[in-house]
């Protein structure tokens, strides 16, 4: 797909399902195996400081009432466009593999939950992706196909959400979209399961499953054989 050297690898699905976890362990067995690696994620990187600051606008409770639905996803496009222009494009030629932990398919799935119009978000993205590309031909013109892969991880999203909010939270505030309860993120699930058709898709159930077996059907899904 992409001329330049990076497999670019986007981990997704909805809270709780273990996408950080499992990201964390794909990059370290790759480094393990010599690879050079960039581990990033959406919305907001460590490696961005202004994506964090916007990060933190975006999802944390104490703004929620002022934010108005499309403000909301201006402010993630924001995110996106800097991550892309300033970190993904000038490494794609630096590195073996670059490694995210979220990405547009969850911007998709949320957005819509949030009342976004599916097309309204479709073209924002890939108006983003161009910018980004600068008509260098890097990337695909839609902005589902800039990803080598996705690795859905799909699981019970009710048992993953109560997982998420029992854990230590980013916030004091709270979480805005872990906040929106059971019936938002159920409809956020249903969202990526059809979504997801549209991107190089690889689809990992992670129900009944220790994170060992998870962790070595990504490295199937990817060529890499078993740990």
């Amino acid at each position: 797909m992409m001329s330049m050297k990076a497999r670019y690898i986007c981990l997704e699905g909805t809270e709780g399902v273990g996408k950080t976890t499992q990201t964390k362990l794909l990059v370290d067995t790759l480094k393990s195996r010599g690879f050079s690696v960039l581990q990033t994620k959406e919305p907001g990187t460590d490696l961005l400081p202004l994506t964090m600051l916007l990060r933190g606008i975006m999802l944390d409770k104490q703004y929620d009432e002022q934010l108005t639905r499309p403000a909301r996803e201006f402010i993630s496009q924001a995110i996106r466009s800097i991550h892309l222009e300033k970190l993904i494009v000038p490494n794609l030629d630096k590195y073996d593999y670059i490694i995210q932990d979220r990405g547009i398919l969850s911007g998709y799935a949320y957005g819509t939950g949030c009342g976004n119009i599916y097309g309204f978000l479709q073209q924002l993205s890939n108006e983003v992706v161009d910018a980004a590309d600068n008509n260098a031909n890097i990337f695909p013109p839609s902005a589902t196909k800039i990803y080598d892969h996705v690795l859905y991880l799909r699981g019970d999203s009710l048992k993953g959400l109560a997982k998420a909010q029992a854990a230590k939270q980013e916030f004091t505030a709270g979480d805005a979209m872990e906040s929106k309860g059971n019936d938002f993120i159920t409809q956020v699930s249903h969202s990526m399961d059809f979504m997801s058709e549209s991107f190089n898709t690889v689809r990992i159930d992670v129900d009944g499953k220790s994170i060992e077996e998870v962790h070595n059907e990504i490295l199937t899904a990817l060529g890499l054989g078993n740990k």
